[in-house]
């Protein structure tokens, strides 16, 4: 986007993990907070980080539930034979499936040569009209920040976007975008922005970018973090997407779909069909006792 550059148990901390958080004896190390982020998907991780709330309410309850457990043990909760009863059910469900899953994985697993080249390019052949890609804008910006709420201050930041919008139709933009663009990514190289399609682009610049010829320079165009003043490049059409862009795609599309297939041929022989047997009046006889 053209932007700018921008359960395991709590335990005591050891040596280099920090407390990041404490509620009496019960503490959540930095270490333990480093490894739920890395977990997650980098969109959810990225949306966390800039949520603090989110986090530290995450922080408290992760403190709350090790509380609860730490009375619940200390007060002999777990040696109750109702709770151990649920305990031991609960640990053959999970290790039966761990047991089944990763045992299936062994015997479904794809020969490492799958699939061969001439099945790639038949799959891309097969696929081909649904790879298309969109017109791509190569851009280039220089961005100058505002200051939150404060309108005399973004007037000002409005007036000198514009002044450097006028120098950098005059001269060279690429070198007023090195001297005076707030985005440090894009400013040591001159301003360019990652060729992007307009999906990509930040909302409040994508009519400005679409309605730009190459090599024009766009009045600043203010965007929630500030005035963007952005440059066309150049434009990639729309296009179908080439066999080699597409073979990571492809590659992993099948493999999924092979290994799908070699489970179910496994699951087909270890239990085969003309071997099941439903009773019928002994299944609605169950039904009925559970209602």
């Amino acid at each position: 986007r053209v932007r700018p550059g921008g359960e395991a148990a709590a335990q005591a901390p050891t040596q280099g993990n920090g407390v990041v958080a404490r509620m009496g004896e019960v503490t959540v190390g930095q270490d333990e907070v480093e490894k739920l982020l890395q977990a997650l998907p980098d969109a959810e991780r990225a949306a966390i980080k800039a949520d603090r709330a989110s986090l530290d309410g995450w922080l408290r309850q992760r403190l709350q539930r090790e509380a609860l457990l730490r009375d619940a043990r200390a007060k002999g909760w777990a040696d109750r034979p109702e709770v151990k009863a649920q305990i031991d059910a609960a640990v053959r469900e999970v290790s039966a499936r761990i047991v089944s899953s990763s045992y299936l994985d062994s015997v479904s697993q794809v020969p490492a040569g799958f699939p061969s080249d001439a099945e790639l390019k038949a799959a891309y052949e097969q696929g081909k009209a649904n790879f298309n890609l969109p017109a791509a804008y190569r851009v280039a910006q220089i961005y100058l920040a505002t200051p939150e709420r404060d309108a005399a201050a973004i007037a000002k930041v409005r007036d000198e976007a514009a002044a450097l919008a006028r120098e950098a139709r005059a001269g060279d933009f690429a070198a007023v975008a090195r001297a005076r663009s707030q985005d440090a990514r894009s400013a040591e190289r001159g301003g360019e922005v990652d060729t992007l399609p307009l999906a990509r682009v930040l909302p409040a610049l994508r009519d400005t970018i679409a309605k730009l010829k190459v090599g024009e320079v766009s009045e600043p165009v203010q965007a929630e973090a500030g005035f963007h003043v952005v440059k066309l490049l150049g434009i990639q059409p729309a296009r179908t997407a080439t066999l080699d862009e597409m073979k990571p795609q492809l590659r992993a599309a099948l493999r999924q779909q092979r290994q799908q297939q070699l489970v179910q041929a496994y699951l087909a022989q270890l239990a085969p069909p003309t071997q099941l047997s439903i009773d019928a009046a002994a299944l609605d006889a169950a039904l009925k006792k559970t209602n």
